[in-house]
């Protein structure tokens, strides 16, 4: 269908963006590995793939805000359980299931789950999205990658070049 055409082109495009954005938050606030960073950030909506198979072979009904809110509340947990399927490096497998919890405090250095919430947090910057709402100095990823979450500092004027050159590589 249409509706699950649509959604299947937003989140490649949208793991695309996060992809990127964690390959550069990665390599300038963590010692992680940035192509682990970018295959986080390419992988923390594959749970959302399942369920659009099974609508589109179940001819479901649901309608589109239901499949919206279907898709939310389930996918974090089907992602990471195909993470472990495919026996992925342990920490990327929390990256679906976490990088919403935007209360996720662990102690220690930042890992894999603090970059790409992060970036996907800064991926919806300056677009219509509820998580522009929250408040962004709360959220302990920001701490834990050492980033100001005033994130109309120079610094990310900077650094966005260097997005865009990381997701060009991905397109």
């Amino acid at each position: 269908s249409d509706k699950v055409d649509n959604i299947m082109r937003e989140v490649w495009s949208h793991s695309t963006e996060v992809a990127g954005i964690s390959h550069v938050l990665c390599r300038h606030y963590t010692k992680l590995k940035p192509d682990q960073a970018t295959l986080a950030g390419l992988v923390h909506e594959i749970g959302i793939l399942p369920i659009l198979t099974y609508v589109e072979s179940h001819d479901s009904q649901l309608d589109d805000d239901a499949l919206d809110e279907v898709i939310k509340l389930i996918h974090p947990k089907i992602g990471s359980a195909i993470l472990k399927h495919w026996d992925f490096p342990e920490e990327l497998i929390d990256v679906p299931s976490q990088y919403l919890n935007f209360k996720r405090n662990i102690e220690g250095k930042p890992d894999y789950v603090d970059v790409v919430m992060v970036a996907n947090l800064q991926s919806h910057l300056n677009k219509e999205h509820p998580y522009n709402d929250l408040d962004w100095s709360s959220i302990p990823a920001f701490q834990k990658l050492g980033l100001d979450a005033d994130v109309d500092s120079q610094e990310s004027q900077d650094l966005s070049q260097e997005m865009a050159d990381a997701m060009n590589l991905l397109k």
